[in-house]
């Protein structure tokens, strides 16, 4: 067996509700300046510092959340996939044994994301990871029980030809899916 360690990285869509949640902070922020300033005329020119301060300050944490990046490691067979927020914090998401993955499928991003955004999810549906970027046109979707939790993900990858290649070896149904049998 092959004991080769794979690590790639893939940047995550954008949230673009980040942007909506800035200016819905900002506008928050000139209201409580302007009642404030309307009360307290002398000291609530400092208080409305104050508050565009951590307006600002609750902004700039939106933002750095919002960048989020997935890192997938293969190590024997074991497939992890991690995030990395703002390129400082990594938190394990799940890993799974590539052997035991099932319903392996080549999938258009357009239509996961239209049925993503049906709002119409079911108690017993597996849950979902999204680990593509915004500019990707296809992905690769497949059904996968976590090693850890014993939860079945629906996972949606980034094609990447290093990563592709390592899950072809060690499942036939990725095999006859990219047609390499």
């Amino acid at each position: 067996m092959r004991e080769e360690v794979i690590e790639t990285f893939v940047k995550a869509r954008k949230n673009k509700t980040a942007v909506i949640y800035c200016i819905l902070i900002a506008i928050a922020a000139l209201a409580v300046a302007t009642v404030i300033y309307i009360f307290y005329h002398l000291i609530g020119f400092l208080l409305i510092i104050l508050v565009f301060a951590i307006a600002f300050y609750g902004m700039v944490l939106i933002m750095k959340y919002n960048n989020l990046e997935y890192e997938f490691s293969i190590v024997m067979g074991e497939f992890t996939i991690s995030e990395i927020r703002n390129q400082t914090r990594r938190k394990k998401v799940m890993s799974f044994l590539i052997k035991d993955l099932e319903n392996f499928r080549k999938v258009k991003t357009a239509d996961v994301l239209a049925k993503k955004n049906d709002g119409v999810r079911k108690e017993d549906a597996p849950k979902v990871l999204y680990c593509f970027g915004d500019d990707d046109e296809e992905a690769y979707g497949f059904n996968a029980r976590s090693v850890d939790e014993g939860v079945v993900y629906e996972i949606y990858i980034k094609h990447d030809d290093q990563v592709m290649k390592e899950m072809a070896l060690r499942s036939f149904e990725v095999r006859r899916v990219l047609g390499k049998i």
